[in-house]
C-alpha cells in the first residue's frame, strides 16, 4: 500500500547490531509514523565492543528518524538483559499509549505490514478475546479463506497489542506452579505441544532462560486470548545464523518471503479460534521430528 502513513505509535527495540537496526529503521521510514518509542539496553559489563556498537545504534536511529515524528527514548543505564529490557520497555510504552506496534532490531516489515496493523489494532481494540496482532505467517501451505484468522499461536516477530492486554502480563509467571498442577492449559494444546509449553514456562519461572516472550504466550493462554494472524507473511527475520543473536544463533529453513494484502481489509465480527490453523501450527512446530530431537538430547544428557 504505497504512501501509507502509519497511525499507531511504533516501539523499536534495539541493542548492538547497527546493520540489522538500520534495515529495520529503513522499513519503518517508508510508513513515517508520527510517534516512535526507542528502547535500548546498555552495554554488557566487560564487553568493550558493546559500548561502541550500542552507541552507534542509538545514534543511527536518532539521526535516521528524518521525518516529522515525536520521539521518546528509554535507554538503560546498565545492562538489563533480554527479559527485563524488552518487558519493561513495552510496559513503559503502554503506560502512555492505548496501543503500539512493536519491532525488534532484526524484524523487517513489508510495506503492507503497517496498514494491516493499524486496521487490526483499531478493529479489535475493545474485543478482549483478541490480545495481539501478528505480522508473521510462516504456514505457507495452510489455506486461509479470509485475509487473516485468529489463533492461539501468534508470533512476536512484528506485532502489536493494547495496554488492556499487556496489563495482564506477568514477566515472573508467579502463578505457574498452581496452573501447572491444575493442568488448566492442557486443553489448548495437543499432548506433545503441551509438553514443550510446560518445559518453556518452567525455564522462565526458574529464570534459567533470559527471555520475555514465553511469558507473553503464557499470558494469552491463561486468559484464553487470541492473536490475529495474516494470510500473507509480512515480515522478514534477518537475525538468524549470527553470533550476536540472542536466541537465533542457528540457521533457519523458514520462508520469509513477503505476501501482498488487499485493502481495505474486511472486518470479521465473529472472533473464533481457528482450530484448523492451530492444528497445522502444532504439526509444524511440535510434530514428531521435534519430539524425536528432544528425546535424543535428553538421552545424550543422561549418558
Amino acid at each position: 500500500m504505497e504512501n501509507y502513513i502509519c497511525k499507531s505509535p511504533v516501539a523499536m527495540i534495539f541493542f548492538n547490531r547497527p546493520d540489522t537496526t538500520k534495515e529495520v529503521l529503513d522499513a519503518i521510514r517508508v510508513a513515517r509514523p508520527a510517534k516512535m518509542y526507542l528502547i535500548s539496553d546498555a552495554p554488557r559489563e566487560g564487553r568493550e565492543d558493546d559500548t561502541e556498537k550500542v552507541a552507534a545504534c542509538r545514534k543511527l536511529v536518532e539521526e535516521g528518524i528524518d521525518w516529522p515524528c515525536e520521539v521518546h527514548k528509554n535507554y538503560a543505564e546498565s545492562n538489563m538483559g533480554c527479559r527485563d529490557r524488552v518487558a519493561s520497555g513495552i510496559t513503559w510504552v503502554l503506560s502512555q499509549e492505548e496501543r503500539t506496534i512493536i519491532l525488534e532490531d532484526d524484524v523487517v516489515p513489508a510495506e503492507d505490514f503497517f496498514p494491516y496493523m493499524d486496521t487490526m489494532l483499531e478493529a479489535y481494540k475493545d474485543n478482549r478475546k483478541v490480545m495481539m496482532v501478528s505480522g508473521t505467517n510462516l504456514l505457507k501451505n495452510y489455506h486461509m479463506p479470509m485475509p487473516y484468522t485468529f489463533s492461539c499461536f501468534s508470533s512476536i516477530w512484528g506485532w502489536g497489542t493494547w495496554a488492556r492486554a499487556w496489563n495482564l502480563y506477568d514477566v515472573d509467571v508467579k502463578d505457574w506452579p498452581e496452573v501447572k498442577a491444575s493442568e488448566k492449559l492442557a486443553g489448548i494444546h495437543g499432548h506433545f505441544s503441551y509438553m514443550f509449553l510446560k518445559k518453556d514456562i518452567d525455564s522462565v519461572y526458574t529464570h534459567t532462560k533470559d527471555t520475555w516472550d514465553i511469558q507473553w504466550d503464557y499470558c494469552r493462554h491463561i486468559h484464553r486470548g487470541l492473536g490475529v494472524v495474516p494470510r500473507e507473511n509480512l515480515i522478514r527475520n534477518i537475525g538468524f545464523d549470527r553470533e550476536d543473536a540472542t536466541h537465533t544463533t542457528g540457521s533457519t529453513v523458514e520462508d520469509f518471503s513477503y505476501g501482498k494484502m488487499t485493502f481495505p481489509l474486511p472486518i470479521v465480527t465473529s472472533v473464533r479460534r481457528d482450530l484448523e490453523y492451530d492444528k497445522a501450527y502444532i504439526n509444524k512446530y511440535f510434530g514428531m521430528r521435534k519430539v524425536v530431537n528432544f528425546v535424543k538430547k535428553k538421552l545424550k544428557k543422561e549418558k
